[in-house]
């Protein structure tokens, strides 16, 4: 049966440092305030990953924890927290087509990644988007967007996701999916759930 691999982002094929971001953050902070400890409210009332305004969580935080930082310099200290994972990108480069990217992001991620890791991309059929369509993982309707661009049913999209949870939701909707943990588990899983008769 046709497969169509989907492939999450964030820690499958590019390593993700967020402690990197807030390192840059925190000595331009008002003395006293750690942006870590509350930048998940700031992050879920801009919803950047669903299309919202970047700008809009740069002036949050300018406001409420004293950021010295123009935006500029903001969104380099945002995006610079990337590293390739080569062998997982040689994986994609061999699984059959279509393949399919599906990421919880924001537009100024997936600009960076564009230009300074130009070949990730091209190497999908689509690439699905929290910020552009609207929802993210783990809701129903990101991976049914996927099943509209590729007009197959729930069971023949084979899904690779670090976050259990996201995998858990990809289950639900009906699809096959691995928790990505390693990138030789990763290629033996997916040994097994392309051959013929195969289902998870």
């Amino acid at each position: 049966m046709p497969i169509v691999h989907v492939f999450d982002l964030g820690n499958v094929l590019l390593f993700v440092n967020g402690h990197l971001f807030f390192e840059k953050l925190r000595p331009r902070c008002r003395p006293g305030v750690d942006p870590e400890l509350t930048f998940d409210h700031y992050y879920e009332r801009s919803r950047i990953d669903r299309g919202g305004d970047f700008a809009a969580l740069y002036h949050d935080l300018v406001r409420d924890l004293g950021l010295e930082m123009d935006l500029e310099e903001f969104t380099y200290a945002w995006n610079d927290i990337f590293a390739p994972n080569p062998p997982m990108l040689e994986v994609v480069r061999r699984a059959p087509r279509p393949r399919y990217l599906l990421s919880n992001t924001n537009a100024p991620h997936v600009e960076w990644i564009r230009a300074h890791y130009p070949r990730i991309f091209p190497l999908f059929d689509h690439c699905v988007f929290s910020n552009e369509v609207g929802a993210r993982k783990p809701q129903e309707a990101i991976y049914r967007c996927v099943e509209a661009l590729s007009g197959e049913p729930p069971e023949r999209h084979l899904f690779i996701d670090d976050i259990p949870a996201f995998v858990a939701g990809a289950r639900a909707v009906g699809w096959q999916a691995i928790q990505f943990t390693g990138v030789e588990d990763c290629v033996r899983e997916l040994g097994v759930l392309n051959e013929p008769g195969s289902a998870r």
